[in-house]
């Protein structure tokens, strides 16, 4: 049946959220688990979750500060509140597709359609944000794990499969980042490109009016290049961009540190539990599922269990992953809409 219920997609789909609902299940009902510590005499000072909480709204302010520096630069018609609504399109979409997939291109789809940004122009200045997420992001994993090389040599004892983990998390890191560079920087290999993708709309007998779509194409890939060219003309919008970038990753890094203190505890310290948080990042960010269930909880487990004592490791995953993930699915799902704008008149670009 067309719409049959046991389509792959379908089945998977069911899987994430079947192995979503069993991880906070298990989080809550276990033994030490968030339901033994509510019936529990520990008081858990709110005033730190309510830090977490912020700690992760300010990462989602800067993700839409940082859109909106990129596209407001040469489309003056783009407010902060479009910026906003693509920020949460994105993150609703990176977390309910496998490896954050589904984020940019769904960020693009919406930006041409309420906001007439050209889709070369839009998939330019994602790759670009992107770029220096990567950048920021394998910087202050490497500083984590420069500072915390006696910690991993010593837990890797007891998980010897952990540093090859680690590097093969920098390698991967890398690696994306240079595929994307080769490919946003190359004019030549984006013909290569676009010479295979003609052959294959070709032989597709139900695209209609090809050669009108390949040059659609090109030129798209053409206005791609040249903003790709621009950017390193403005210094002051990728200062912009690395410095809250840079703020949004401390932000969402130090919410584990927020509910540490929340439990009473303060023998750690902020950059300790930072760095703990880049390695858990590094880590399930390999996973190929969305929100990296089971991959982001065993990493906290790993690099939190010498911090959350006296039975509050699981109460701290699960508070971590409501906050983190779960809570941002709720808040952003609202706005994962698409709806067709309704001024079809597309604005010229506003050069400075």
């Amino acid at each position: 049946m067309k719409n049959s219920i046991f389509k792959p997609k379908y089945i998977f789909n069911a899987c994430v959220i079947g192995l979503c609902l069993g991880i906070v299940l298990y989080f809550f009902f276990s033994k030490d688990g968030l339901n033994d510590l509510i019936h529990s005499k520990t008081e858990v000072i709110w005033y730190w979750i309510a830090a977490a909480v912020g700690a992760q709204l300010l990462f989602m302010a800067c993700e839409a500060i940082v859109i909106y520096a990129f596209i407001h630069d040469d489309y003056k018609n783009f407010r902060f509140i479009d910026s906003v609504r693509v920020a949460f399109m994105g993150l609703f979409w990176s977390a309910v597709t496998p490896s954050s997939t589904g984020g940019q291109p769904m960020q693009v789809y919406l930006m041409h359609s309420k906001n007439k940004v050209s889709i070369g122009y839009g998939t330019s200045r994602l790759i670009q944000k992107f770029m220096v997420y990567q950048v920021v992001l394998t910087s202050i994993s490497l500083i984590a794990f420069l500072c915390n090389l006696p910690f991993i040599i010593q837990s890797s004892k007891r998980i010897p499969a952990l540093i090859p983990l680690i590097l093969f998390g920098f390698v991967t890191q890398i690696t994306v980042t240079a595929v994307f560079l080769l490919f946003s920087f190359s004019p030549k290999l984006s013909r290569k490109l676009i010479t295979f993708l003609s052959r294959i709309m070709r032989k597709l007998k139900f695209i209609k009016n090809t050669d009108e779509k390949i040059k659609e194409i090109e030129k798209q890939l053409e206005e791609f290049h040249t903003s790709n060219k621009d950017i390193y003309k403005k210094p002051k919008l990728l200062t912009i961009a690395f410095i809250f970038t840079f703020i949004e990753f401390i932000a969402i890094f130090i919410i584990p540190y927020f509910i540490f203190r929340s439990f009473g505890f303060d023998f750690a310290s902020p950059v300790q539990l930072i760095s703990s948080q880049a390695f858990v990042n590094l880590m399930s960010g390999m996973v190929p599922i969305p929100g990296a269930s089971g991959a982001a909880e065993l990493g906290f487990t790993v690099f939190f269990g010498n911090y959350f004592i006296m039975g509050t490791l699981k109460s701290a995953a699960l508070i971590w992953r409501v906050i983190n993930y779960y809570g941002v699915i709720a808040l952003t799902g609202p706005f994962s809409f698409l709806n067709k704008s309704k001024d079809e008149k597309e604005p010229e670009k506003e050069k400075v």
